[in-house]
């Protein structure tokens, strides 16, 4: 707990979406009952057995890393999936998030890292990875070394850009819950895992993802309603 750092949050997500989201084609941001982000209260969440998730991302194949003034997003070839009950979700890219769209009781990390994936019936799943100070990442120093400054540049990633998070393995160590996508259209049903392990970066590096990014970019957090939250 000692490096998570309280952020204040906005009331809207961004000062320039706030009209995206009230828009009559994502009613479904103000309505929907399984929203996301939220916060994880671990004084009140479920522990059941679990299988896991099942990781291979064995070859990831970086293709853009895009600054579209809302959101910093690596996007991926096809070729790296997660395995969880049963299905198979490919992954589609990276969004970065300062501060964390979630919250630990109550507490924003630094940044979270969201993995978005899609199965082949277009169902969602996201895994989160929280960031916070520490030692410098070397992938996050290489994608740096890419990083589109500006809103609405796009960089073309080197071939080795992700390797660092290469990996065949199964994790059960995270927070589970069935929220929604944190921008229009607010798509609810998607699979929400949070893990407990954290990335860390520098202060150096921080500064040059916030610079990039010129603003908060995290929608604020959701109301649980009668969800459950599973460890």
């Amino acid at each position: 707990m000692k490096y998570l750092i309280p952020f204040i949050l906005s009331s809207v997500f961004i000062s320039t979406s706030a009209s995206v989201f009230a828009s009559e084609a994502n009613d479904l941001c103000a309505s929907g009952k399984n929203q996301s982000p939220i916060n994880i209260d671990t004084k009140k969440t479920l522990n059941v057995e679990t299988k896991g998730v099942k990781f291979n991302y064995g070859l990831i194949k970086p293709q853009s890393f895009k600054n579209t003034g809302e959101l910093l997003q690596v996007n991926v070839d096809k070729g790296s999936n997660i395995k969880v009950d049963e299905i198979e979700f490919e992954l589609q890219s990276l969004n970065f998030h300062i501060p964390s769209e979630h919250t630990l009781n109550e507490k924003h990390f630094p940044m979270e890292i969201q993995f978005i994936h899609k199965s082949k019936d277009n169902q969602l799943a996201t895994v989160s990875m929280m960031v916070v100070p520490g030692r410098p990442d070397r992938t996050l120093r290489k994608l740096l070394q890419q990083l589109p400054q500006n809103s609405g540049e796009s960089t073309q990633l080197v071939a080795n850009a992700l390797r660092n998070i290469e990996m065949k393995k199964k994790f059960a160590n995270y927070y589970r819950y069935s929220g929604s996508d944190t921008s229009p259209s607010c798509t609810e049903g998607v699979r929400w895992f949070i893990m407990k392990n954290n990335l860390t970066f520098s202060a150096e590096q921080y500064q040059m993802f916030k610079k990039a990014l010129g603003q908060d970019n995290n929608r604020p957090v959701q109301a649980l309603n009668a969800r459950m939250i599973t460890e």
